[in-house]
């Protein structure tokens, strides 16, 4: 588990997570297509991080902007209700630095494109779902940086 003083960052790519230089919900959206059980962050504390970044695939509609510095301990007091953000280390040998946030709601596991048990009404889930998102495009916001390639 990662200490609250330290410092993760958020690949964001234009155009579906940032738009017009804004960051975008979509940039904390976890991916239906994989199953997605995390949102994908790298450690500043490792030195590859910025290479790591820079490493993650880009394609024609997927180019790089730049990264969102989220302090762990800012992401974990975000958690409201039954919602709760943890960050852990992630096993990548492609990104040395790899590190997830993991979200649960009422103790269930977030998973991309699979409905929530402890939230039967579809409206309610999807409200709950934008909330998680907002929450950490809040904390995303305060460090946001564009990198030149």
């Amino acid at each position: 588990m990662l200490g609250n003083d330290e410092n993760v960052a958020r690949a964001l790519f234009a155009p579906k997570m940032i738009y017009n230089g804004e960051l975008q919900t979509e940039a904390f959206k976890l991916r239906e297509t994989i199953s997605e059980k995390y949102i994908s962050v790298v450690r500043t504390t490792m030195p590859s991080w910025k290479a790591d970044i820079m490493n993650i695939p880009q394609g024609k509609n997927r180019k790089l902007y730049g990264y969102a510095l989220m302090n762990v301990g800012d992401i974990r007091k975000a958690s409201f209700n039954n919602v709760v953000y943890e960050v852990k280390e992630c096993d990548n040998s492609f990104l040395k630095s790899h590190a997830g946030i993991f979200i649960t709601v009422a103790g269930e596991s977030l998973i991309g494109g699979r409905r929530m048990n402890t939230i039967t009404d579809q409206a309610s889930q999807d409200f709950i779902l934008l909330l998680i998102q907002r929450r950490l495009v809040e904390i995303a916001r305060k460090g946001l940086h564009e990198m030149k390639q």
